[in-house]
């Protein structure tokens, strides 16, 4: 990975901690472990929780720890810069400093949700920007819009038999400007440029505590998570265009979620749940 710049400087990694409060200590990973030092360890309500400057990314640092036995059920991982961030198929992802880049291990009864589960987080997100005056809505299958710009994405992956939360959320800036195009991709956005200023870890704050109260709920009672994508999904009964899900692909109204996770789609051939695939808007 690339050395650490000075885009991450000790001092505010300093302000991060006292943001975060507990006690903190260096914690030493085995070399291999994707992580450029220090990492900051403090334990609370058995759960550990890390600081990073610069990892690869923090799923894979999570990954680490598990196989270390140093990261139980909720504990959590959060860096400055990301050097190989990646998304949903794999894509990478774009993470300059100033942004959230997180990684959480979920319960193992999160697995429960199946499909629904990156749209449970999604619903979380969406509650945790609505506190802050932003009317986010969640974009099938796992992306978070403000505006109609992507200002987030989830990224749900199982280890070993480890359930892991990948969030990321661009809070200073996003990625390079890009239009809707063939390539399918949303431009970017990110709160600053919507008016909200908050930092990284007090943002990381809000979303923890309301992703563990919310996600029990939802893992008791699956159909909150339809319920509450009912007034927060985008494109919701607009025309839309799907891609990469075989013999659904091309244009179709958006009609809801199924309740399973998958999106029903109306086409000139009826009602269709696909499980698979991308939702954008028409490109005229």
């Amino acid at each position: 990975m690339r050395p650490v710049d000075d885009d991450m400087p000790n001092k505010e990694m300093t302000g991060w901690r006292k943001c975060l409060g507990g006690h903190w200590d260096f914690f030493e990973l085995s070399p291999g472990s994707g992580i450029s030092p220090p990492l900051w360890v403090s334990p609370k309500d058995k759960k550990r929780r890390y600081l990073a400057r610069a990892c690869t990314s923090t799923m894979d640092v999570a990954g680490r720890l598990v196989k270390q036995r140093e990261f139980p059920r909720w504990s959590w991982i959060l860096a400055g810069i990301q050097t190989q961030g990646r998304g949903q198929l794999g894509r990478s992802w774009i993470s300059r400093s100033g942004n959230l880049f997180a990684t959480i291990r979920l319960p193992q009864s999160a697995g429960t949700l199946g499909n629904l589960l990156p749209l449970a987080l999604g619903a979380v997100l969406v509650e945790v920007l609505a506190e802050l005056g932003l009317p986010a809505e969640v974009k099938w299958p796992n992306d978070i819009l403000v505006g109609r710009t992507k200002v987030g994405g989830i990224l749900v992956e199982e280890r070993g038999g480890t359930l892991f939360a990948g969030i990321g959320i661009n809070v200073d800036q996003g990625s390079e400007a890009e239009s809707f195009s063939y390539s399918f991709k949303m431009p970017a956005g990110s709160l600053q440029s919507f008016g909200v200023d908050v930092s990284v870890p007090c943002l990381w704050m809000q979303v923890e505590k309301c992703l563990i109260r919310r996600l029990l709920e939802f893992i008791s009672c699956p159909g909150r998570v339809v319920a509450q994508l009912g007034t927060c999904l985008a494109f919701k009964d607009e025309p839309i265009v799907v891609t990469n899900a075989g013999p659904r692909d091309g244009p179709a109204t958006l009609v809801g979620i199924s309740t399973s996770g998958g999106l029903i789609i109306r086409t000139a051939r009826g009602d269709h749940i696909i499980n698979r695939g991308q939702v954008i808007p028409p490109v005229f």
